[in-house]
């Protein structure tokens, strides 16, 4: 039995992956952190049923409830606090929040790889997304230029996604694109209006309300283009990789990033 706090407990995420979780045989949630709605029951406010397990607003308290496992659904600031904390305290940790520097990833694998806990760091949680990834990365070096659009609902804070931020490492570890974010005589008449650049790729972020998570890799080359899309519809599409994620921890390196590490293709 597997026992569980969901860091971000009050928020969209949150909600959505503790209403699955507190149904799944071999998983005990026995507590959530957030600012909001500190010492309500659980279940209480997730189902209306009440569990016994309370919400948090304090780390020390979420120590004492002696968790298998902190799932973190919160924001970069905090979540990069709660995985220092987590480390300190020898508590497996996985992260669904984006929107952490280069840095701050260099300085949490640095930690994690000195320490007696897990830290998995996931950018996306959908299973199809990684696929998506995995496939890109495998026909990258097929095509002359590869684009991406990434379209998110208007309440993200982040831009652009950590999943296409992902996608662009993953892709130029097998093909370099271009040298620079405009061709010599490209003439952006607006500026921004070909994007974000990273490492040859050139990345598009939409925010509007009525998306959830969506991501078009386009790859063109002479006479045609190819286009990989993937769409998570609502929230549900990332539980699978969530149970994943606990089921496999005991089995990852003491710092991993990325759900594909758990996906042979």
């Amino acid at each position: 039995m597997k026992k569980i706090v969901m860091f971000g407990i009050c928020g969209n995420m949150g909600v959505s992956i503790s209403k699955e979780l507190i149904k799944e045989e071999g998983i005990e949630l026995v507590g959530g952190f957030d600012i909001k709605n500190a010492g309500k029951d659980i279940g209480e406010f997730l189902t209306g049923e009440k569990t016994g397990y309370r919400i948090y607003d304090c780390r020390n308290d979420i120590k004492k409830l002696n968790p298998d496992i902190i799932i973190d659904f919160t924001n970069a600031d905090v979540a990069y606090e709660s995985i220092n904390w987590a480390i300190d305290n020898n508590i497996d940790i996985i992260v669904g929040t984006t929107g952490f520097s280069r840095d701050e990833l260099s300085a949490i694998e640095r930690k994690s790889l000195k320490a007696k806990s897990k830290t998995f760091i996931v950018p996306n949680f959908s299973i199809g997304a990684v696929i998506m990834i995995k496939i890109s990365k495998l026909i990258s070096k097929y095509f002359d230029n590869c684009e991406i659009i990434e379209m998110h609902h208007d309440k993200k804070k982040d831009a652009p996604s950590g999943t296409s931020l992902y996608s662009v490492e993953e892709i130029s570890q097998c093909k370099k694109f271009n040298e620079s974010r405009l061709e010599e005589g490209e003439n952006e008449i607006i500026e921004g209006s070909r994007g974000g650049f990273k490492d040859g790729i050139h990345i598009h972020s939409v925010r509007l309300p009525g998306l959830m998570a969506h991501q078009n890799i386009i790859f063109g080359a002479r006479g045609q283009t190819l286009s990989i899309r993937h769409d998570s519809l609502d929230r549900s599409a990332f539980y699978p990789g969530v149970i994943l994620a606990i089921k496999n921890i005991d089995k990852i390196q003491n710092y991993t990033f990325g759900l594909d590490k758990l996906i042979d293709i």
